[in-house]
């Protein structure tokens, strides 16, 4: 919920990010409007909710997303003018690197926050729904493997450099051939994760389905807490070190990248950020 604002404020942070969706084109205001149906829906098609289980979950999403606008979306507010003072030239490594720590850290507070609901609702599920939950499961997990070998390592780092020129046109326009060359250069250059990407999933789902078959609150919270949290606990050394790097090299990407914008480019930049403050005032007006 806290990622799509500050993802999009800085540059192209999103990059940062795999999983970057249409909702961080949306303006504040309509992703909020949007965010507790299209959650519930999503849910509702993972684990087929019973009408009291579709009331409560709509009743705590609306609860999350009124404690997130209270809380978050301030400081996010200010996180964003202070970007776009910075827009008119080019981000260096270490203001890049603090702002995606910055986005780590709300992530954490967000995931903090939803545990206990986490955990409630899925005390709520029955043998049939997480039998339901497996299945699906394990369709993400076939139609994840035929996307993530499909073609040759050199066809592969195409695409992810597609997709993310796709989201930086969103932000600055068309890129030029030289950016596109850097973000080329980037996609060709990260350490290949689909085998980690597919371990990590498969035991983020055994983990989280144990967990609500144990029928142990505080269990349950303590376990999301580090499958979503504290990853370093569970991951080996060599999958830390691969995430590491692949980090590194997606914020460099982005500092380099952000010292190329020509002029028009930074104005429809700035045109983003400013956009995204006048949403975000008039959500926090609205409370």
């Amino acid at each position: 919920m806290c990622r799509f604002i500050r993802f999009a404020a800085l540059l192209l942070a999103a990059l940062a990010v795999a999983g970057c969706t249409r909702l961080a084109y949306m303006n504040a205001s309509l992703a909020y409007e949007q965010a507790t149906p299209l959650i519930a829906w999503t849910v509702d098609g993972y684990v087929d909710l019973n009408a009291g289980q579709k009331e409560w979950l709509h009743a705590r999403l609306d609860r999350a997303m009124a404690w997130h606008r209270e809380q978050e979306l301030p400081a996010y507010g200010r996180f964003l003018a202070s970007v776009a003072e910075r827009s008119g030239r080019a981000f260096s490594d270490e203001e890049v690197a603090a702002a995606w720590r910055d986005v780590r850290e709300d992530y954490r507070r967000v995931v903090e926050h939803i545990l206990p609901d986490a955990a409630d609702f899925m005390l709520s599920l029955d043998a049939s729904q997480l039998a339901h939950l497996e299945r699906r499961f394990a369709a993400d997990n076939r139609k994840f493997v035929k996307e993530s070998t499909r073609g040759t390592p050199e066809e592969r780092g195409a695409r992810i450099a597609k997709r993310a020129a796709g989201h930086l046109h969103e932000w600055i326009g068309e890129l030029e051939p030289a950016q596109r060359a850097i973000v080329d250069r980037w996609a060709a250059s990260l350490p290949p994760l689909t085998e980690e990407r597919l371990a990590d999933r498969r035991y983020r789902q055994s983990e989280a389905i144990a967990l609500a078959r144990t029928h142990d609150r505080a269990r349950i919270v303590a376990g999301l807490r580090r499958l979503l949290l504290d990853t370093d606990t569970w991951r080996t050394p060599q999958v830390r070190e691969k995430l590491r790097l692949r980090e590194r090299a997606t914020l460099h990407m982005v500092a380099v990248l952000s010292g190329t914008l020509t002029a028009a480019q930074r104005a429809r930049l700035q045109r983003r950020l400013h956009g995204y403050m006048q949403d975000i005032t008039r959500l926090a007006s609205s409370r």
